[in-house]
C-alpha cells in the first residue's frame, strides 16, 4: 500500500511537470523570442492585407507595439485593451468591442494557466520533498522517474495524435479550440472589420502551435532522457 501510494505522488508529480513544461513551452514562444512577432507580420504581409481589408495603413513599429501591448494586457500586467496607435496618420484605438470582448477571455484563460503553474511548482516541490523524506533520496529518484517516464509517454502519444490532425487540417483543430475553451462564441471575426484578425492570421496561429509544440516536445524528450538515467541510477 505505502508502495502504490508513493508510485501514485510519482505520477501526479510527473503530470504537474508535464504541464509546467507546457505553460513554459507556451510563455518562451509567445514572450521570451521578441523578434517572432514582427517575423509573422512580414511573413504574412499583414499590412497589406490591412490596407485591403481595411483601408488602414500602419507602420511595423506600431503595429509590433500593439502587439506588445496586448501581451502585456494577457499577462494581467495591464488594466485594459486600450491600445491607441498611428493609423492613416490619426492616432486611433486599435481594437473594437468585440475584440476586447474576446481578449479578456483569452486573457482569463493566460492568467488561470499561470496561477496554476505556480501551484503546480509548489505541489512539486511539495512531493518531491515529502517523498525524500520518507523514501530517502534514492528511492524519492526511482519513484519520480518512473512516473515521469510513464506520463510522458503517454502524453507525447497524445501530442503526436493532435500533431497528426493538425497537419490534416489545421482550421479544423483550430475551430475545436475555440469551441471548447471560448463557447460563448466571440472569437469570429470578419477581416473587413477587424484588426486583430488581420494582424492575427490562421497562418499566425498554425506557426505559432508548430513552435510552441516543437519546445514543448524537446524539452519533454530532455527530461524523458533525463529520467532514464536517473531511472538507471536507482536500479543500480
Amino acid at each position: 500500500m505505502r508502495h502504490h501510494l508513493r508510485g501514485l505522488l510519482g505520477i501526479v508529480f510527473a503530470v504537474l511537470l508535464i504541464f509546467i513544461t507546457f505553460v513554459t513551452s507556451f510563455e518562451a514562444v509567445t514572450y521570451w523570442t521578441p523578434s517572432f512577432y514582427r517575423d509573422e507580420f512580414e511573413h504574412y504581409q499583414v499590412l497589406d492585407d490591412m490596407q485591403t481589408w481595411m483601408g488602414d495603413e500602419m507602420t511595423m513599429d506600431d503595429l509590433c507595439d500593439v502587439m506588445h501591448q496586448t501581451m502585456v494586457y494577457l499577462r494581467g500586467d495591464r488594466e485594459n485593451l486600450i491600445v491607441e496607435t498611428t493609423i492613416n496618420g490619426s492616432t486611433t484605438e486599435f481594437y473594437n468591442e468585440n475584440e476586447k470582448s474576446h481578449m479578456a477571455d483569452v486573457r482569463k484563460l493566460f492568467v488561470i494557466c499561470l496561477v496554476v503553474r505556480s501551484l503546480a511548482i509548489l505541489s512539486c516541490i511539495a512531493i518531491a520533498g515529502f517523498l525524500i523524506v520518507v523514501a530517502g533520496p534514492r528511492d524519492a529518484l526511482g519513484y519520480l522517474s518512473r512516473g515521469f517516464i510513464r506520463a510522458c509517454l503517454l502524453i507525447l502519444g497524445l501530442v503526436a495524435v493532435i500533431a497528426f490532425l493538425a497537419m490534416i487540417d489545421f482550421t479544423r483543430v483550430f475551430t475545436a479550440f475555440h469551441e471548447i475553451f471560448f463557447s460563448q462564441g466571440n472569437w469570429m471575426f470578419d477581416p473587413r472589420e477587424s484588426r486583430m484578425i488581420n494582424m492575427l492570421p490562421e497562418g499566425f496561429f498554425s506557426d505559432c502551435a508548430l513552435r510552441i509544440a516543437s519546445t514543448f516536445v524537446g524539452a519533454m524528450l530532455a527530461l524523458l532522457v533525463a529520467s532514464g538515467f536517473a531511472r538507471h541510477f536507482t536500479k543500480a
